[in-house]
């Protein structure tokens, strides 16, 4: 047996000696090829009144429009870290978890309901006296996915959700974009992200 010759860790748990380093190289792509990939492109975003705090809100009602998110941000989890020095040495050590923000991009309907539901769930957080409501009145539950492409009617293979809130929300408009379709940019502050997390 040559120099090149090393034994593979295939998915059957059976090694494989191989005699040259081309061979090796093309059974260790086969073998992160059998991985496959998922497709950027296929998510699923699902907003739910968890709490009812409004019945007549659009994106709670009609599912459909979670499909109008053209663009969005899938956090893994988030943390804070302190550090300390012993000598020259630093050392860090984590703390908590944290709540971010995140940004939804939707496509606008013709009835204006993106605007209508972001509108009434920015509402219900505030009075007309000034004061604020309790998280209760005004959150709800947004879920992202990601969609194995060849077998998209499974449940999403990564999937999280959190308890959110909408936090601001604006449109780019110009006179120059004549055949360009209105998007809005929805800002989701996320208020428990481990609540509904499974």
């Amino acid at each position: 047996m040559n120099k090149y010759a090393q034994p593979l860790l295939r998915a059957t748990n059976a090694p494989v000696v191989t005699d040259s380093p081309s061979q090796a190289l093309k059974l260790l792509y086969g073998e992160v090829r059998a991985h496959k990939a998922l497709l950027q492109c296929m998510y699923s975003v699902t907003i739910e009144d968890v709490f009812n705090i409004g019945a007549g809100i659009p994106w709670f009602n009609n599912k459909s429009l979670g499909y109008l998110v053209t663009d969005s941000d899938l956090s893994l989890g988030s943390s804070e870290s302190e550090s300390f020095y012993a000598g020259a040495l630093q050392s860090n050590y984590l703390t908590q978890k944290t709540a971010d923000d995140m940004e939804l991009t939707f496509i606008e309907t013709a009835n204006g309901d993106i605007f209508k539901s972001f509108r009434a769930c920015y509402e219900l957080a505030f009075n007309d006296d000034g004061t604020v409501n309790e998280p209760k009145n005004y959150a709800f539950k947004l879920s992202i996915g990601l969609i194995d492409h060849e077998n998209p009617s499974k449940p999403p293979v990564v999937k999280r959700s959190w308890l959110v809130a909408a936090k601001s929300g604006r449109a780019d408009i110009s006179a120059a974009g004549r055949s360009e379709i209105v998007k809005h940019g929805i800002t989701i502050q996320k208020l428990r992200p481990l609540m509904f997390e499974y």
